[in-house]
């Protein structure tokens, strides 16, 4: 354990695991507090959930050794959570505080020990192209101007969709397919392969592709506890993969469906199947008595997904601002 600063009877301490792996019970309720009360803080109900929170803790390319807890006694008051993502090559940096956004000392030693940690993992990896990325709601403009003081710039901004269950653009019944489209669920390796190889292709040319091999990317996925594979949809025209629909459970504590993600295939697009596989994944959460379906996006989204998302009824409800430091 170590001094937070100078005066301060703060302590720092890595984040603890279990023997298996998992993160320590007590370390995920001291974390998700700190996460919950910090958003709470700046967009009065806080967006993230429970599930969200020990999803983080679980990513496979979480930094556990430079992520740590900031305590006063017994209570956790500021946190560092730190990815090292070598496929993207960006280290993402996300700095918590509590009381929240007062304490800015406690939020400015955890940002400064995540960007010391970013520029160590760019200088290892040998890319000049590597990144350290951060971001905010829009409303927190504490963090916001913390970033522009350390070098950061604005790169994109990101909105959480959404759609009550009860709107009357959810049809009455779940959608017909047309001819010859189907749609393929399953939890098998040709499975699992025909939907990565499928969101890779979708998302090559998006803002912040990676891509990730199969054995990584299933790791990320299968590590969530918010991974449902029954949620998963593979859309086939004619027989071949032309789009999924993945659906997760992470914010099935706030009674609410997630579709965590949406890609079409480039031949495929301009046919309306991307709104089908939204209208079935409304009836999906509403039949399953959940009160709104969500989602996120990229605002500069280059395939038109915001106006798309639009037109079946979603609305924008947080946005999001994503900044990065181009490292030396």
């Amino acid at each position: 354990m170590s001094d937070a600063g100078a005066g301060s009877t703060l302590v720092t301490r890595p984040i603890r695991y279990t023997e298996a792996g998992t993160p320590d019970p007590d370390d995920v309720r001291l974390a998700t507090g700190l996460v919950l009360g910090c958003e709470a803080a700046v967009i009065a109900v806080a967006d993230s959930t429970p599930s969200d929170v020990l999803g983080w803790l679980m990513f496979p390319s979480m930094d556990r050794e430079a992520s740590f807890l900031v305590l006063d006694g017994d209570d956790a008051v500021g946190m560092l959570w730190l990815e090292h993502d070598e496929f993207e090559k960006v280290t993402h940096v996300e700095a918590f505080s509590l009381p929240w956004p007062g304490s800015g000392d406690v939020r400015e030693l955890c940002f400064d020990r995540g960007v010391v940690a970013g520029l160590r993992h760019a200088a290892e990896s040998g890319d000049p192209s590597w990144r350290i990325r951060s971001g905010a709601y829009v409303s927190d403009i504490a963090y916001l101007a913390l970033m522009s003081r350390r070098g950061f710039s604005p790169v994109r901004r990101f909105y959480r969709m959404r759609i009550e269950s009860s709107s009357p653009l959810v049809p009455a019944d779940v959608p017909p397919l047309p001819v010859g489209v189907a749609i393929r669920t399953g939890d098998d390796e040709d499975f699992r392969r025909a939907v990565h190889a499928v969101d890779r292709e979708a998302f090559a040319e998006h803002w912040g592709f990676a891509d990730y091999p199969f054995d990584e990317w299933w790791k990320h996925w299968s590590s969530q506890p918010s991974f449902d594979i029954g949620g998963w949809w593979l859309l086939t025209v004619d027989g071949a993969p032309a789009a999924i629909c993945l659906l997760e459970e992470s914010r099935a504590e706030n009674g609410e469906g997630y579709v965590g993600v949406l890609g079409v295939l480039k031949p495929y697009r301009g046919r309306g199947l991307a709104q089908l596989l939204l209208r079935r994944a409304f009836v999906h959460y509403r039949d399953l008595g959940r009160d709104a379906t969500l989602l996120s996006v990229d605002a500069s989204n280059e395939t038109g997904a915001v106006a798309l998302y639009e037109r079946v009824g979603m609305s924008a409800v947080l946005v999001m601002e994503a900044q990065e430091l181009r490292t030396p």
